[in-house]
């Protein structure tokens, strides 16, 4: 769903350095609350890409557009992570 880790760290109820510490953790490469970070966006964005490529196949022209526009996007972005590490 795209959530950051402050957010994350909201949603759980986190507080001072127990907060900060998750935060820190989801943000370091490498760590396992990282990994976990990464395969949930990847697999959050894998279910809403095959949920619009199923509508998509039915004719949805919403969800052509949508789910075009995603791949646009997810292109732009693997690139700038590959060229910057962003």
């Amino acid at each position: 769903m795209g959530y950051s880790p402050e957010r994350i760290a909201n949603i759980l109820g986190l507080k001072g350095t127990e907060r900060e510490e998750v935060i820190s953790r989801i943000r370091t490469s490498g760590d396992p609350y990282n990994s976990a970070y990464l395969y949930g966006n990847a697999v959050g964005e894998y279910n809403i890409d095959a949920e619009l490529a199923k509508q998509a196949e039915q004719g949805d022209i919403d969800s052509i557009e949508s789910l075009e526009t995603r791949k646009k996007e997810r292109t732009h972005l693997d690139l700038k992570r590959k060229l910057f590490g962003i």
